[in-house]
């Protein structure tokens, strides 16, 4: 019997940990963002897509993502258009990436980065 109770801890726990690598991966995997264009503008500002890129970089319940994030220009309305954002660590290490938009529906756009890069 307290064979049969500890393999099924071994399986619950494995479990757990195989889901929380999944939902990790998930959320690392995910770098696409869809935000309201601006009208006048015809672009999403780039403080929204650095806050966004931001969040996407960062895990829930782990400190370790960027402390901030710059883009260059506000991101265009245009499927295609690109900008560059760089993320700013806390050991002073920069990370650049290149946003680019994918999809562009109505007043909204989505766009994706590429992981950040050396």
């Amino acid at each position: 019997m307290r064979y049969l109770r500890a393999a099924g801890l071994l399986l619950a726990g494995s479990a757990l940990l195989v889901g929380s690598f999944a939902a990790g991966e998930r959320w690392l995997g995910e770098r696409d963002a869809t935000s309201e264009v601006n009208g006048v503008t015809d672009a999403v500002p780039r403080a929204e897509v650095a806050r966004s890129i931001s969040g996407h970089l960062s895990l829930p319940l782990i400190l370790k993502g960027p402390r901030s994030v710059d883009c260059v220009q506000d991101l265009r309305a245009v499927e295609g258009a690109r900008t560059h954002c760089t993320a700013h660590y806390l050991r002073g290490t920069d990370r650049g990436m290149t946003v680019r938009v994918v999809r562009v529906r109505g007043g909204e756009i989505t766009y994706v980065h590429d992981a950040p890069h050396r």
